[in-house]
C-alpha cells in the first residue's frame, strides 16, 4: 500500500455556472480557467468572459444606433421643402424612441442570446487555453508538484468530462490522506469502465465523507462487482459502499440485492441502522431484506442490548 502524505487543498470557486471560471486577457486574447488574476504573458488582469460578451454587444448596439442616426441624418438632408424635413425629423425621433424601448425590454435577452453565439465563436480558442494548462500540469507533474497538478486538473475537469482528466484526478488524489473537512469529489470522478485506482479512492472517501456515495457510484460498483471482489479485502469494500447506501430510503429500495449479498460485510453501525429501517418499512416489499437483516443479527449481534428487540 503507498504511502499517503497530508495536504490542505486549494480551496475551489463556487459559481453557479460554469462558465463564471473562464477569464480573458483582452490583449493576448487568450483564456484562463485557474486562479490568477492577471496574464502571465502581458501582465494584464484578466475580464470575466461574460463582461468581455457583453461589451462586444454593447459594441453592437453603439454601432446599430449609429447607422439610425446616419438614415435619419440622410433623410433630413435629403428633404426639400418644410414638410419633409418634419417628416424626416418626427420619423427619426419615432426610431430612436422605438430603438430605445426596444433595447431596454429586450436588452438583456439579446446580450444572452449573443453570449452563446460568442461562445461559440470563441471555443477553438479556449479548448487551446485549456491545452496549455494541461500542458502546465504535465511540467508540475515532473517536477513532482502533484497538490498543484491535482488543483489545476480539478479546475480544468469542470470543462473537460473524460476518462483521461478524471484517472489523472484519481492518481493525484489516492497520494494523499484524506480529511473530512476537505472539499472532496466522488461522482464527477466515476470512469466509463473499471478501474481499481477508483476503487481504491472510494474506500478512502467512504471512511471520512460517505454521504459523497450516491446512485451513480451504486451503480458503478454493483455493474463491476466481480472485478472489485478481485482487489484486497474488496468484499469489506461493497459491504461498506452498500451501508452507504442505507443514508436514503429510496437507494435501500433499488439496490436490495447488494446489501443482501454483502450484509455480512456492513459495519455494526450500518447493520443497526438498517435493522431500525426494515423495522419501521416492513410493508416496503422488504421481505427478503428482513429475513436476511434478522439472520445477521441474530447470528452476530444476538447478545448486543442496542439490537435487543428491534427484529
Amino acid at each position: 500500500m503507498r504511502k499517503r502524505i497530508g495536504v490542505q487543498f486549494r480551496k475551489t470557486r463556487k459559481t453557479t455556472h460554469t462558465y463564471e471560471r473562464i477569464q480573458a486577457c483582452t490583449r493576448c486574447h487568450t483564456y484562463h480557467v485557474l486562479w490568477e488574476t492577471h496574464c502571465e504573458t502581458c501582465g494584464r488582469a484578466y475580464t470575466p468572459i461574460r463582461q468581455v460578451s457583453h461589451a462586444v454587444t454593447r459594441r453592437y448596439v453603439q454601432t446599430r444606433f449609429l447607422l439610425l442616426g446616419l438614415f435619419v441624418c440622410l433623410a433630413v438632408l435629403s428633404a426639400e421643402t418644410v414638410l419633409q424635413l418634419a417628416l424626416a425629423g418626427g420619423i427619426g425621433c419615432v426610431l430612436f424612441v422605438l430603438f430605445f424601448v426596444m433595447q431596454k425590454k429586450y436588452g438583456t435577452y439579446e446580450r444572452d442570446v449573443q453570449f452563446q453565439h460568442f461562445l461559440t465563436r470563441e471555443m477553438e480558442t479556449i479548448k487551446k487555453s485549456l491545452l496549455r494548462h494541461l500542458e502546465e500540469v504535465g511540467n508540475d507533474v515532473k517536477e513532482g508538484h502533484l497538490k498543484e497538478a491535482y488543483e489545476k486538473t480539478r479546475e480544468i475537469g469542470h470543462f473537460i468530462d473524460s476518462d483521461t482528466i478524471k484517472i489523472r484526478k484519481i492518481m493525484f488524489l489516492n497520494h494523499y490522506v484524506l480529511r473530512k473537512d476537505m472539499e472532496l469529489e466522488l461522482e464527477t470522478l466515476i470512469p466509463s469502465m473499471y478501474d481499481k485506482d477508483f476503487m481504491e479512492y472510494v474506500r478512502e472517501v467512504i471512511k471520512v465523507q460517505p454521504s459523497l456515495v450516491k446512485k451513480s457510484v451504486l451503480t458503478y460498483v454493483r455493474r463491476y462487482k466481480n472485478q472489485i471482489l478481485l482487489l484486497e479485502n474488496g468484499d469489506q469494500l461493497i459491504g461498506q459502499v452498500a451501508g452507504a447506501a442505507l443514508r436514503m430510503k429510496s437507494y435501500v429500495d433499488e439496490y436490495q440485492d447488494l446489501i443482501i449479498e454483502f450484509i455480512d460485510f456492513l459495519p455494526r453501525e450500518r447493520l443497526l441502522r438498517l435493522a431500525k429501517m426494515v423495522q419501521t418499512h416492513t410493508d416496503e416489499g422488504w421481505e427478503q431484506l428482513y429475513h436476511s437483516t434478522k439472520n445477521r443479527v441474530d447470528t452476530h449481534y444476538a447478545f448486543d442490548p442496542d439490537f435487543k428487540g428491534l427484529l
